[in-house]
């Protein structure tokens, strides 16, 4: 698998096609508007995002999150996006006019409607309020030639081709091992209801004893999206290595860093005796790996199976 680096670009531009929409005609007066026959002046003004062009991108790039694919894929370009700013100054009917490919036009879409709440100064035409219709091209760009990350320690040695599982916690086993510590957390599987039945493995390489260890994180015949796993392993710092799913192996590893083994992947620490929350691991998605922490509601559903285990006790210790 190939990993870049580099810094992005997010060029934003207003200087787009624009297009008046009409405001409904006045009513008719009772008696005719001598005010007609008289002189004005024929104005038209554009609507005004609060703070200026200038503040609408810093808000729009200060969240833009490169997808992992297009990234690894060196992908750039511009997508054209539509919206209508209302008489009241609100944005709508933001669509995808001419796009780049699904995950940056997805991007561009989200970074935009993120400043729906935020209210325009309407336009004007003829002193009254007015739609107007713009068409403004995101510009998604990688600054400098991506290149290789150098390998970590753990590419120069992967550990066994052929890892035995890990045997699950049982739900009967009373007392934590003096000699292990427990961790149990939740995990979000890749595919859902399309994984066959087949179960799905995180292996992990313990990097004080240099051990690789295989866990069970989606059980067999189990097609609910979210599953459980519950494991004693041997005490140490250890870094999430691989993703083994269905159709493939996968590195578990961080989008955006160097050389140095922190860096570049997840790691967390085990004590012997002791319990662990190691949080929810949702690896549903290519290359955007995401750990979170809901332990109460964790701990509610497994209570009951688990009746032996100190959950009040347990340390956290999500992969970081």
């Amino acid at each position: 698998m190939l990993l870049l680096r580099g810094s992005l670009l997010l060029l934003i531009s207003l200087t787009a096609t624009v297009a008046f929409g009409q405001a409904k005609p006045a009513a008719s007066p009772a008696r005719p508007d001598t005010t007609l026959a008289k002189k004005y002046t024929y104005t038209e003004t554009m609507p005004v995002f609060p703070g200026g062009q200038q503040r609408m991108m810093e808000l729009l790039t200060d969240s833009l999150r490169y997808p992992p694919l297009a990234l690894r894929d060196q992908a750039q370009g511009k997508v054209f996006l539509s919206f209508t700013i209302d008489p009241t100054g609100i944005m709508t009917n933001i669509v995808v006019k001419q796009g780049v490919r699904p995950d940056l036009d997805a991007e561009a879409l989200r970074l935009l409607r993120r400043l729906v709440p935020i209210r325009w100064q309407p336009g004007t035409q003829n002193g009254r309020p007015v739609s107007v219709v713009y068409t403004v091209p995101l510009t998604f760009s990688i600054s400098n030639k991506l290149q290789p990350l150098a390998p970590d320690s753990l590419d120069a040695a992967p550990g066994p081709a052929i890892v035995l599982p890990t045997r699950s916690w049982s739900a009967g086993s009373k007392a934590l091992p003096a000699d292990k510590g427990v961790i149990y957390g939740s995990f979000v599987q890749r595919l859902g209801f399309s994984s066959g039945g087949l179960g799905q493995y995180v292996r992990l390489h313990n990097l004080t004893t240099h051990k690789v260890v295989r866990i069970l994180v989606k059980p067999v015949m189990r097609s609910r999206p979210e599953n459980e796993f519950c494991v004693a392993l041997p005490p140490g710092r250890y870094a999430l290595y691989q993703y083994e799913y269905n159709y493939g192996f996968e590195q578990v590893r961080k989008l955006r860093n160097s050389p140095p083994l922190a860096d570049t992947r997840y790691i967390f620490v085990v004590q012997p005796g002791q319990l662990h929350y190691v949080g929810t691991w949702d690896l549903s998605q290519p290359m955007q790996p995401r750990f979170s922490s809901h332990k109460p509601e964790l701990d509610q559903r497994i209570g009951a199976e688990y009746p032996a285990l100190p959950l009040a006790e347990a340390v956290e210790a999500l992969p970081k």
